[in-house]
């Protein structure tokens, strides 16, 4: 009979366990404004507070141009934050508290999946069990996973974040990227802000794969 209590108790117990995604990283105090960001730890290594006056969240290539175009305007230091912001760096983290944060949160839509080709176009933002899901519905796998798959397709592209295999071109998730779209600043004629597509042979792909988030706002990407 004990036994017999004891397994309900523990059935019990695992019925009212639940798994819920880390909170918005980013709280502001009015319409986006006065805002404070931290990471899916919910603090930084030195325990110091993230600050930004602005926090933008576009839900279109066109509003992130948008975006960009109104920090630089403005002379706005800008840095990208993202669903759940799981780097454990300050990178989120403009400088003072008068920068801009731009959330890839919406930019999260599969543009396109080519199951002849076995590639997939996402936009920034989306997660990796999404780029998962997306892929198994036409029988495609990745060669290559980080441990999390909350993480989102430019976090991880922007961190240098890499699984374990040894397969293919290997762990490394930006080895696999063939293009990708970028957000960068322009000139004032150009609207302060412009797209660039950066393809397999252009020289500058290696760079803006893997940039830390200091030189634009990756906005899609396309992957083998």
């Amino acid at each position: 009979m004990l036994i017999i209590s004891k397994v309900l108790i523990l059935a019990i117990i695992l019925c009212r366990v639940r798994c819920s995604p880390p909170e918005d990283p980013i709280k502001c105090r009015v319409k986006n404004q006065n805002c404070t960001i931290t990471n899916s730890y919910g603090a930084f290594p030195d325990r110091s507070i993230c600050r930004a006056a602005v926090a933008v969240y576009p839900t279109s290539e066109a509003e992130l141009v948008s975006a960009v175009a109104d920090a630089i305007k403005a002379k706005s230091k800008v840095k990208v934050a993202t669903r759940f912001s799981h780097s454990i760096p300050k990178l989120v983290c403009p400088d003072g508290d008068e920068g801009t944060v731009i959330s890839t949160k919406y930019l999260n839509r599969t543009v396109r999946v080519d199951a002849a080709g076995q590639t997939v176009t996402v936009e920034s933002g989306v997660t990796l069990r999404e780029v998962i899901e997306e892929a198994t519905k036409v029988k495609l796998a990745l060669p290559y996973a980080p441990y999390w798959w909350g993480v989102t397709v430019g976090g991880m592209l922007g961190t240098g974040a890499h699984g374990s295999s040894l397969w293919g071109l290997g762990s490394q998730v930006h080895d696999y990227v063939i293009q990708l779209r970028i957000v960068t600043p322009a000139e004032a004629d150009e609207g302060y802000a412009k797209i660039r597509v950066l393809p397999t042979a252009d020289p500058e792909l290696d760079a803006a794969k893997v940039s830390l988030g200091v030189l634009g706002v990756i906005s899609q990407v396309h992957n083998i």
